[in-house]
């Protein structure tokens, strides 16, 4: 039996979307090419979920997708197909095989590749990404980052040890996921070694067991220092832009004292500030965003917000800003946003109102006196910035219809489905499950109360209230479409 007989989830990655890293690269200064007449290119995209998914939200994009595993392609091209992505291609070769013939592409990205590749792959795969890339165009290549990823790395050859001599996959997977929970009870809590591993050991046994197979015991894992990947990169003309996590250009924007030492040391040159900044904060993973020569140019500027879509999950407390205590407002990770100023309070509770949809950002929001607020709620996570807005409706009409890929991958019994949000949402009801591939939009609503009352033995007038909830949470979670 090989690897291929367990097979690795197939989803899509927030932080990859060209609208996403578009919006970060525009805070930088950079000139963005439009995410919906662009050329995408996804190396190693395995079985496609994530570049369909992108494909079907713009129409007029062009997407090609290249693996070197042969039957993931296959079913990548039999689920594009199925949901009408015709403007997404899939081939089964090695990515030197990338040449002229593929043309160039504005948004490149390889997401989870770089650091299970030997040294010769890794540079092929930059070479791919300079000769692919067009002048405005940007990539994203994520890897496991030293030092941070030293611990995971341990944690890692103990499990390939382990597991050494066992040919079945099951039984590869069964004594690894064993081998983990006991050395979770075993390491100590206080010994600071030990609990760091059981930490890493910790999140290693929590992430699927698919995952966990091909990610822990792949034959080959390589994580570098950032300052090696930009070297990598540099002799074919890439320069290192960003992370496409927000949070991690926070220093850039809003520059900290605790930091000053390490803005000195690194003599303006931005990449060599981040890894510095890796050394101090042991940061395990990179998700690093790349384009052609210059530096990033970050200032807090107003005219670099205009054009981009905010969203923000924001549940209001008290939208008075003249309240003793001011306005109130709950993000949904819980943090609490306190303010008097009527011009910030007016813009949170428009994108409380507007979410899941986003809201654009314009002249009419007096952004020359809220930039600040956005840059600063965009790099704590509590605002999403993109190029465009997610073509997926809150409120689903008469017709309600939920997006292609979300209804072939619900009708083959997979719990874990793609949204037009470019994130996934789990149904675990089996009844629930059977019943998104019937949200077609050739269904009025009395006809799918129908369909709900028989799928979920109720009575008519039940099914009317739990399929109108039904339809507002898959709405609200970016299922649907118009």
């Amino acid at each position: 039996m090989t690897n291929a007989t367990i097979r690795y989830p197939s989803q899509v990655y927030g932080q990859t979307h060209p609208a996403a890293i578009g919006a970060l690269a525009a805070l930088l200064g950079r000139k963005v090419p439009p995410f919906g007449a662009s050329r995408v290119l996804e190396i190693g995209c395995g079985e496609g979920v994530n570049l369909m998914a992108m494909a079907i939200a713009a129409p007029g994009a062009e997407f090609v997708g290249v693996d070197i595993d042969g039957p993931a392609i296959a079913n990548a091209r039999a689920t594009a197909a199925q949901c009408g992505a015709g403007n997404a291609a899939f081939h089964a070769l090695d990515l030197s095989d990338i040449g002229g013939a593929f043309g160039d592409f504005d948004f490149i990205i390889a997401h989870g590749v770089y650091a299970w590749t030997p040294d010769a792959v890794r540079t092929a795969l930059m070479r791919a990404i300079g000769e692919r890339l067009t002048p405005h165009g940007l990539a994203f290549v994520s890897f496991n980052a030293l030092p941070g990823a030293r611990l995971r790395q341990a944690v890692r050859d103990m499990l390939v040890t382990v597991t050494d001599g066992a040919d079945d996959p099951a039984e590869r997977l069964e004594i690894a996921r064993a081998f983990l929970a006991e050395q979770i009870e075993s390491w100590s809590d206080t010994e600071a070694d030990e609990s760091a591993l059981k930490s890493v050991a910790k999140g290693i046994l929590r992430k699927a067991p698919e995952v966990l197979f091909h990610d822990e015991l792949a034959p080959g894992y390589a994580p570098e220092m950032l300052s090696q990947v930009i070297a990598r990169a540099r002799p074919f003309g890439l320069a290192y832009l960003c992370d496409a996590e927000p949070n991690v250009s926070a220093e850039a924007f809003f520059p900290t004292e605790p930091f000053a030492s390490l803005r000195a040391r690194s003599g303006g040159d931005w990449g060599r500030f981040e890894q510095l900044a890796d050394f101090r904060n042991l940061r395990p993973f990179r998700n690093a965003i790349f384009a052609r020569g210059g530096a990033p140019d970050p200032r807090r500027e107003a005219a670099r917000l205009r054009g981009l879509w905010a969203s923000a999950d924001l549940r209001i407390e008290n939208a008075d800003p003249n309240a003793p205590e001011g306005a109130l407002f709950v993000s949904s990770g819980g943090a609490k946003l306190r303010t008097n100023n009527p011009a910030l309070a007016g813009l949170l509770t428009r994108l409380s109102e507007t979410f899941p949809l986003a809201l654009p950002l314009d002249a009419a929001l007096e952004l020359d006196a809220l930039a600040d607020h956005l840059y600063q709620l965009f790099v704590t996570h509590v605002v999403r910035l993109a190029t465009v807005p997610q073509p997926f409706v809150d409120r689903p009409g008469d017709r309600p219809k939920a997006n292609a890929l979300a209804r072939v991958q619900a009708g083959r019994g997979e719990m874990q489905l793609a949204t037009l949000r470019h994130a996934m949402i789990r149904i675990d009801e089996p009844r629930m499950l059977a019943f998104v591939p019937l949200i077609d939009g050739s269904r009025t609503r009395v006809e799918l109360v129908q369909e709900f009352a028989r799928l979920f033995a109720i009575a008519q007038n039940e099914a009317e209230w739990r399929l109108d909830e039904s339809l507002a949470e898959l709405g609200r979670r970016g299922l649907m479409v118009e």
